[in-house]
């Protein structure tokens, strides 16, 4: 990043806790593991939430985006800079496959789940807030394409790992 990203960081994009966002993450994920009849739903719930969020999070920064994406490998970049403003951080690895149908967004650091350890749920998806955001995102820049966690640091795997697919 660069002297005049940083500064745009530090001064003019706002900030919550990351503790304070964690601590929320982590007692809406506790209701839903109190109230929900399996993994699944869990998992449902959690992307559906997120989808909200995305819709919410696109429309405040539609207009200050510059360049729109225009080509569905393209977001990559959209994303990453949303995930950079969003949590501070870059994602570790993007991966666009060679036909360009589908992207793999990897964080060695994920600050959803950083220091959450789940053992007794598998096929949690700890992070599907992250997924929901990314359909919104695609759905409402007019492409047909799912996502979903490949795998979540908080249950165990060494890497989160989200998946975008444009399915039209």
């Amino acid at each position: 990043m660069g002297v005049k990203g940083k500064l745009g960081w530090q001064l003019k994009t706002d900030k919550v806790s990351k503790v304070l966002f964690q601590a929320n993450y982590r007692e809406l994920m506790n209701l839903l593991m109190s109230t929900s009849a399996s993994v699944d739903e869990i998992n449902t719930k959690m992307k559906d939430i997120g989808f909200r969020v995305g819709e919410t999070l696109l429309m405040d920064y539609a207009d200050k985006i510059r360049e729109h994406a225009v080509d569905f490998h393209q977001f990559a970049k959209t994303l990453q800079l949303a995930y950079k403003v969003n949590s501070g951080q870059e994602f570790s690895s993007i991966q666009i496959s060679d036909d360009k149908r589908t992207i793999k967004f990897t964080d060695e650091k994920c600050p959803v789940c950083h220091g959450v350890v789940i053992t007794d749920m598998p096929g949690l998806q700890y992070c599907a807030l992250i997924s929901g955001v990314f359909d919104a995102v695609m759905k409402l820049r007019g492409f047909s394409a799912d996502s979903f966690q490949e795998s979540c640091r908080a249950t165990g795997d060494d890497v989160c790992t989200w998946t975008l697919r444009l399915l039209a």
